[in-house]
């Protein structure tokens, strides 16, 4: 499986409904509204990288109200071994 962050900015006033359409497509793990250069940022899974490239290309840019994406591919997740005490 591959596994790649989407950044996505989104036209003027539609965050929301981009965030509502982003859930519907079955390969998007997660949804997020962010602030800052974007404005969502989605999780996009795959069975390989080229999957994940179509279900970009063909799934979320195409959806009304996406202006633009960056897609970053996950090379390896890491687990957290901190623990913060108080």
């Amino acid at each position: 499986m591959t596994k790649a962050i989407v950044l996505i900015n989104a036209d003027p006033g539609k965050d929301q409904k981009v965030a509502h359409e982003l859930k519907k497509i079955k390969e998007v793990e997660g949804v997020s509204l962010v602030s800052g250069l974007y404005d969502l940022v989605a999780t996009v899974r795959g069975v390989s990288s080229e999957e994940v490239l179509k279900t970009v290309y063909f799934k979320i840019r195409r959806l009304g109200g996406v202006r633009s994406s960056r897609s970053e591919e996950h090379t390896s997740e890491l687990q957290s071994q901190f623990r913060i005490s108080y």
